[in-house]
């Protein structure tokens, strides 16, 4: 066995993102408050007034409930006569509360502002694991060049203050077809976010590993065999996985080749 490629590529840490991505929740905040009036609108034309009200919501969700609770249900009828009679009588203040709602200023744009900071920081936890196309490149990026055989093109965008690099003799593309690829990374996307957001939610490295890395390794491994993998490379000894490097302290994902 030899091992020709052995990387560890980390997440950013909160502090390290830079401040211009205030701009981006500025964006998203003014975006949809930009489309209070469009959107107001076109409840308007669809629900016009109380007549309306009944026939496209109260009788569509009534059908649609009915089958969700079945017939056979031993309370049916008692659910669906509080659902018939107290519906219709809400159709005066539907029509006030949503134009209310959508007044400038009202519940509508208040709302937006108050979701500002969760949109945020489910947008940060992407920047630092994924990146975006201007100023971050994430470990997912860099995981796909690097199962790409992309060495040259990697070297490009590797940062050697989140990225370990620790056998660099050769590269080869990991799996025989791409296709596989694109599994791995949405598999390594979906388990490395997880991991960012329980370190933001203030959970140990014990616990991460308990709760997120086992599973992921788990499924991870599982790709990792001669029927998919590229034949010059050795299954036995090479491997993909989300762990934490000693060297830089981060979180991230430890890929390694290795051949017979």
């Amino acid at each position: 066995m030899a091992e020709i490629y052995n990387v560890h590529l980390g997440v950013l840490n909160l502090g390290e993102l830079p401040s211009e991505i205030s701009e981006i929740g500025d964006d998203w905040e003014n975006t949809f408050k930009g489309k209070r009036q469009k959107i107001l609108t076109n409840l308007q034309r669809v629900v016009p007034d109380e007549s309306a009200y009944n026939e496209v919501i109260v009788k569509r969700s009534n059908e649609g409930y009915a089958e969700f609770v079945s017939p056979t249900h031993p309370d049916y009828n008692k659910i669906m006569l509080k659902r018939k009679v107290k519906m219709p009588a809400r159709a005066s203040d539907y029509i006030t509360h949503r134009n209310e709602a959508f007044q400038e200023g009202g519940a509508f744009e208040q709302g937006i502002t108050d979701n500002k900071d969760a949109f945020m920081n489910n947008v940060k936890v992407i920047l630092r694991v994924v990146g975006d196309k201007d100023k971050i490149v994430g470990a997912i990026p860099k995981a796909q060049l690097i199962l790409l055989g992309k060495k040259a093109l990697f070297e490009e965008v590797k940062n050697d203050t989140y990225d370990h690099v620790i056998t660099s003799t050769e590269l080869k593309p990991f799996f025989k077809y791409r296709r596989t690829i694109a599994t791995i990374v949405a598999t390594l996307n979906y388990y490395l976010s997880y991991v960012v957001y329980a370190i933001d939610a203030g959970y140990d490295d014990t616990w991460i590993e308990n709760n997120i890395v086992n599973d992921a390794n788990a499924e991870l491994a599982s790709y990792v065999n001669a029927n998919l993998m590229n034949p010059e490379l050795d299954p036995a000894n090479s491997k993909i996985e989300i762990s934490k490097d000693a060297t830089t302290g981060r979180w991230g994902i430890h890929i390694v080749e290795a051949t017979p």
